[in-house]
């Protein structure tokens, strides 16, 4: 492959993902879990079961206005490389700065992370996780592919998009056309009815991004098989700009819409019902401290701490991330 620049100053980017959708709509049970920020001030990464269960008791529903109605609600997981702009364009899509973003040379997100927020009236469920291609220092510390697998299938009932954020300010290179395979394998090909591309560092011009697409072609398949959805955020490092938030909520919604009429509005992994057994356990053992509380609701906390790996059976939810497998 030449070094085919992925725009006029900047060039191609970097991941992409074919993935897979799920069978079933299930109905969400979700309008109990508030914010996570005094999660947040911990990092995300706390340990250990006490730990998981001061941040689940944040999760229990409230008798708010909002707990008392149906809240209009997305899922939505990020992926991409190392620097691409995950947790930046995740605070943006929240309305509010829970990730940790900022410059450097280094991985700021090495485990999944959970972030939830009421914008526009639709509430916000966000999962941030690591650079597909981190390099060896943080490969050593963390399995960034079970990592993404875990918050796959551990996550009820599913996602309605993939955001995939690509740097508009780096080339194509054979590393990255490794993580675009690995990508294949570990998300399926048929997720991409799923996928939304999002592309930071970049000025809002779709001029100039047509420009780009046209004189990158790894990215131009890209764009033809998510079907052209994709949302330029900006190349401010501080917010996204509202124009960019609008454009996402409208191409999210109709893709969510879209989905929905072929009765997949979720995007759920093959290992979600094997996930599932060991988190029946979870739940059991949140219900016996909490038992005001539904099953529904105690099932949506465990699935979401376990998720981003704070679930106490956390290392039998592991074994069961080897194969690369997911229903299409």
């Amino acid at each position: 492959m030449d070094n085919t620049y992925f725009g006029i100053r900047l060039n191609s980017l970097n991941l992409m993902g074919n993935m897979a959708a799920k069978e079933d709509d299930i109905e969400n049970s979700s309008d109990f879990m508030d914010d996570m920020d005094s999660q947040k001030a911990g990092g995300g990464k706390s340990d250990g079961r006490q730990s998981q269960e001061a941040a689940m008791q944040k999760e229990k529903p409230s008798a708010s206005a909002e707990s008392n109605r149906k809240i209009e609600e997305r899922r939505v997981i990020l992926v991409g490389k190392l620097g691409a702009g995950k947790s930046h364009s995740g605070n943006g899509i929240l309305g509010t700065k829970q990730f940790k973003s900022k410059q450097c040379w280094s991985s700021v997100t090495r485990k999944c992370d959970y972030g939830t927020a009421v914008r526009n009236g639709i509430r916000y469920r966000i999962f941030d996780t690591p650079g597909i291609n981190s390099p060896k220092n943080i490969s050593n510390e963390i399995d960034v592919e079970t990592e993404i697998r875990r918050c796959l299938f551990c996550t009820s009932p599913g996602f309605h998009a993939i955001v995939l954020v690509l740097s508009a300010a780096e080339r194509i290179t054979n590393e990255d056309l490794q993580m675009l395979k690995t990508l294949d394998k570990m998300l399926g090909e048929s997720s991409f009815r799923y996928m939304i591309l999002v592309v930071t560092k970049l000025e809002n011009d779709e001029s100039l991004l047509n420009e780009m697409i046209a004189a990158a072609p790894e990215v131009a398949k890209l764009n033809v098989k998510c079907e052209e959805r994709r949302v330029i955020f900006g190349d401010d490092k501080k917010e996204i700009p509202p124009e960019c938030l609008q454009k996402f909520d409208k191409v999210l919604t109709e893709l969510i819409e879209e989905n929905t009429k072929y009765g997949k509005e979720y995007y759920r992994h093959k290992y979600y019902d094997q996930a599932t057994g060991i988190l029946k356990l979870d739940k059991d053992d949140y219900k016996k401290k909490h038992p005001e509380i539904s099953d529904s609701e105690a099932f949506e906390i465990v699935r979401n701490e376990a998720a981003v790996g704070r679930s106490p059976r956390d290392s039998e939810l592991r074994k069961i991330t080897d194969c690369y497998c997911v229903i299409s």
